[in-house]
Parts: C-alpha cells; sequence; structure tokens
C-alpha cells in the first residue's frame, strides 16, 4: 500500500505542471485583452485632443479674420473721402480690386493691411435712399440743424487661399450733414 501512495502523488504531480500552464496561458490571454483596450483608448483620446486642436486653431483663425475685417470697416468709415455725401443715391465706392462701382477710391491703411495682403481685402460703400433724412434723436447734437445720409459698408477679407479665412462685415453708417450746408 505504501507503493500505491507513491505513485498516486506522482500521478498527482505530473498534472500539476499542466494545470499551471493553463493558468498562464490564461493569464496572458487576459494581459493581451487588457492591454489591446488600453491601447484603443490611448489611440480615441490622441484622435480627439488633436481634433480638438484643430477646432481651437480654425476658431481662432475665424476671430482673427472677423476682427480684420471690422477692422477694415472701422477704417474706412472714419475716413470722410470714402464716405460721399455729394454723391446720388446708390452711388458706390470701392476699393480698387472691386468691379462695377461708381468710383474706387477706398483706401485701405497699410496698418491694417499689408501692401502683400490688400488685394485679399475688398471693401463696398454704397449710398442708400433716401438722399437725406432728418437726423434720428438722441444723438446728443441740434438734430434739426442736420440732415443725415445713410451708407452701407460692406467689407471683405479673403485669405482662404493661405489658410487665414474668409469674414465678412456689413455696417450700416449715417453721415450727419448740415442743414446750411445742403443744397438740394
Amino acid at each position: 500500500m505504501t507503493t500505491l501512495r507513491i505513485k498516486s502523488s506522482t500521478a498527482q504531480c505530473a498534472q500539476a505542471p499542466t494545470l499551471r500552464g493553463r493558468e498562464r496561458g490564461s493569464i496572458l490571454l487576459v494581459a493581451l485583452i487588457f492591454l489591446a483596450i488600453l491601447t484603443f483608448a490611448a489611440a480615441t483620446t490622441m484622435r480627439t485632443s488633436t481634433m480638438g486642436m484643430r477646432m481651437a486653431g480654425n476658431e481662432q483663425t475665424r476671430v482673427n479674420t472677423l476682427q480684420l475685417a471690422q477692422s477694415i470697416v472701422d477704417e474706412v468709415v472714419t475716413n470722410p473721402d470714402n464716405v460721399v455725401v455729394s454723391g446720388d443715391t446708390g452711388y458706390i465706392n470701392c476699393t480698387a480690386n472691386v468691379d462695377d462701382c461708381t468710383a474706387n477710391t477706398v483706401a485701405i491703411s497699410q496698418d491694417i493691411v499689408a501692401t502683400a495682403d490688400a488685394s485679399k481685402a475688398s471693401v463696398i460703400v454704397e449710398r442708400l435712399a433716401p438722399a437725406l433724412t432728418p437726423a434720428p434723436r438722441g444723438i446728443n447734437s441740434s438734430a434739426d440743424a442736420f440732415f443725415a445720409a445713410r451708407f452701407q459698408v460692406d467689407a471683405t477679407y479673403d485669405g482662404t487661399a493661405d489658410n487665414e479665412g474668409r469674414a465678412g462685415v456689413v455696417q450700416g453708417v449715417i453721415v450727419l450733414v448740415p442743414r446750411s450746408a445742403q443744397s438740394n
């Protein structure tokens, strides 16, 4: 009977490595699955952060281009030569790169748009009807002493060829004209 005990313990020893080998294989499989999940999560996170950076860059470009277009409008409006009151309604004054205008004398300061970029900016200043209207109330002046001439300023900056974006701003402008200076 002693011999049987040895044989049975030998049989148990022979089976033990087989169970450990199977356990090691299952741990390797679980580790590979876990590694695959981590790799997928990392790739997704990288893709998401890259897309976020692109969106932030596009938003910055959009805002910069819009601010540039607004700066162009502000600069054009401050120059009295660009809003000609003596012209009739429908009088259109534009930058040199715009066709079908009454005049092409609108100038944009090089401080706003560099000379190389001036071709990307276009401005249209149009005198709107009626020719003259009573001045609006509440402008902190003697409204009865003025007429108002209305203009529409349309500025567009198109830098899409250089990945700078495209933006346009349309703004209404009222120019006060003293009644004593008006001959109409």
